[in-house]
């Protein structure tokens, strides 16, 4: 796929780009993890938030409860956005994410900032941009392992796909009100087989052989991607950020 990359800044903060009424697009997630998987070690904004953001939008296809149980997700980009319009200089993700820590403001999460010495200066309700996408990238972590049990189990339910999925990578993460939720959601809401979330997803047919080397390709785009957040995180000793 040819991809032309554009000027990042306009299109990260035009709201039409990030729209949930605008219809899912495997082939623009494709282009966009495409141009932001050029430079691992400075991620594009624009090019890394959008896909995640537009990955939210089969959920809905799925489930709307299941969509609404992964909404905190576009929220959060949306977060992302406000920082790169507060960061005007930062020109990368990792550039946004390092300010931060050179004013030792990344683990402030909007709720214990007193105890972290922000009682009543202009951090006093701050909620770091180094929180926010790292739960963005729990996300993309869990899209990984959806489609790599696609790929490689011989699990035919939708339900027990995603729901092993969660088990392993967010359940760990979450509160026990949230695995409740996301729980009850996969439960009572979700149907359907690996062919009906290939077709929904990646719009392939999941036993040909193209079908399975698109999925293996927007995956190994995707972990690229994540790999290099991790890396940074890892870097700056972050994983542990609450």
């Amino acid at each position: 796929m040819e991809s032309s990359k554009k000027p990042w800044r306009p299109l990260l903060e035009d709201d039409k780009n990030f729209d949930q009424a605008v219809p899912y697009d495997i082939k623009k997630i494709e282009e966009k993890l495409t141009i932001a998987s050029q430079d691992l070690e400075h991620l594009d904004p624009y090019y890394t938030l959008s896909p995640i953001y537009d990955f939210t939008k089969f959920f809905d296809k799925i489930s709307s409860a299941l969509s609404m149980g992964f909404s905190d997700i576009t929220k959060k980009v949306n977060q992302m956005r406000g920082k790169f319009r507060l960061y005007k200089d930062a020109e990368n993700i990792q550039q946004l994410l390092g300010k931060e820590i050179a004013l030792d403001i990344h683990r402030l999460n909007g709720q214990d900032n007193a105890k972290m010495g922000h009682k009543d200066d202009e951090y006093k309700n701050y909620h770091s941009a180094c929180r926010i996408f790292l739960r963005l990238l729990w996300f993309m972590e869990y899209l990984i392992t959806v489609f790599k049990k696609i790929l490689n189990s011989n699990e035919n339910s939708v339900k027990k796909i995603l729901g092993s999925s969660y088990d392993e990578i967010l359940s760990p993460r979450h509160t026990w009100l949230v695995r409740k939720a996301v729980g009850a959601a996969m439960f009572f809401s979700v149907s359907g087989t690996k062919d009906d979330i290939v077709k929904i997803c990646f719009n392939v047919d999941a036993n040909s052989k193209e079908g399975k080397d698109y999925i293996l390709k927007i995956t190994g785009l995707l972990e690229k991607i994540w790999k290099a957040g991790v890396d940074f995180y890892k870097q700056c000793n972050m994983l542990d950020i609450k």
